[in-house]
């Protein structure tokens, strides 16, 4: 059952930009249709940050779009914290310093935080407006490490980046965590704290001595289950969210760039290190697969199992396994590679 599940759930990778283009000029003529409106979503990077996508390779992309007589467009959303890019005007002027202008890429750049509600379990998540007015979404993600979820691929991109500011601070707030009875003082979750915003006291951990993002790590270690999310653990929201949104889309395409995988992610100044060498490309007709395919390449080019575990102590499949179950499937797929 499983083996025939997956291969509806099939990933392409490729090593080199020119095969990338070539597959895609072929392969989004079955996706997207001449006179389509079509959103490219991509992180344009927080200024300071050395490794997102380059406007140089978007433009190859818009590019390839622009040929299938589609109308392309740039798009990203205001973000939640402290930021030059945390609202249009200000992204806009971001985003040119970084090279995304419409005289350069040849096509629109869109921030906006204009958005629709979409109702889930937990939440009701804001999806930006610009993607739902669209023919369709290609997803652009740079694939790089993340302090709050260990991996920012494109589930983050749909799970962060097409929501509302609003609703990714919801999300982040969501998943902060409160301490109850039965604490064993095992200081698990000091050590899995990845801002240090947690202290042991007699009776049970104490938040507060730094600050905290959010990202539940000390809710699924914890081996008592004292500590609770506020709503639901991050992975969860992240997850629900995103797959909310990608479902609205009308039609849609994953493009997970998987070079330059640093330490943190594009939103922040500093990246960080690099924390894996390069690995490629991954294509798929959705973002879970596109993850699922990612992670997989990159632990086979490193030779390490889960390179982002081991940097922010939580691993990347949490969300992805989430993700998998809201959308009712296996995280079984088969990858072929293009030389």
């Amino acid at each position: 059952m499983n083996g025939e599940r997956s291969m509806k759930h099939k990933a392409v990778f490729m090593r080199s930009d020119d095969t990338l283009l070539d597959y895609l000029a072929r392969e989004l003529r079955g996706v997207f249709a001449p006179r389509d409106r079509i959103a490219i979503k991509l992180h344009m990077g927080e200024p300071g940050n050395r490794y997102f996508i380059p406007a140089d390779f978007a433009r190859r992309i818009v590019r390839c779009v622009g040929d299938l007589g589609a109308e392309p467009f740039i798009f990203d959303s205001p973000v939640v914290y402290q930021s030059p890019r945390g609202n249009e005007t200000g992204y806009r002027a971001a985003a040119a310093a970084h090279g995304f202008e419409e005289q350069t890429l040849g096509c629109p750049v869109v921030v906006s935080n204009r958005s629709v509600p979409a109702a889930g379990t937990h939440l009701t998540y804001h999806v930006c407006a610009d993607l739902l007015e669209a023919d369709g979404v290609l997803l652009l993600t740079h694939v790089k490490g993340h302090l709050v979820c260990g991996m920012g691929g494109a589930i983050k991109n749909v799970g962060m980046g097409c929501l509302s500011k609003e609703s990714k601070g919801a999300i982040h707030g969501g998943g902060e965590p409160a301490a109850g009875d039965g604490c064993t003082q095992c200081g698990e979750c000091v050590a899995h704290c990845p801002t240090g915003n947690i202290t042991l006291e007699a009776g049970g951990p104490v938040f507060g001595a730094t600050w905290c993002p959010g990202c539940s790590n000390c809710v699924l270690v914890c081996p008592v289950r004292c500590i609770r999310p506020r709503i639901a653990t991050f992975d969860e929201l992240l997850a629900e969210g995103a797959v909310l949104a990608h479902a609205r889309f009308g039609k849609r395409y994953a493009v997970n760039v998987c070079k330059n995988i640093a330490e943190h992610c594009d939103c922040m100044a500093d990246g960080g290190a690099l924390i894996a060498p390069d690995a490629g490309f991954v294509c798929a007709s959705d973002m879970l697969t596109a993850d699922i395919a990612s992670i997989e390449m990159i632990a086979r080019t490193s030779g390490r199992e889960d390179v982002f575990a081991e940097r922010h102590k939580h691993s990347p499949w949490v969300h992805v396994r989430a993700a998998a179950n809201f959308m009712g499937r296996d995280t079984a797929v088969s990858i072929s590679e293009l030389t």
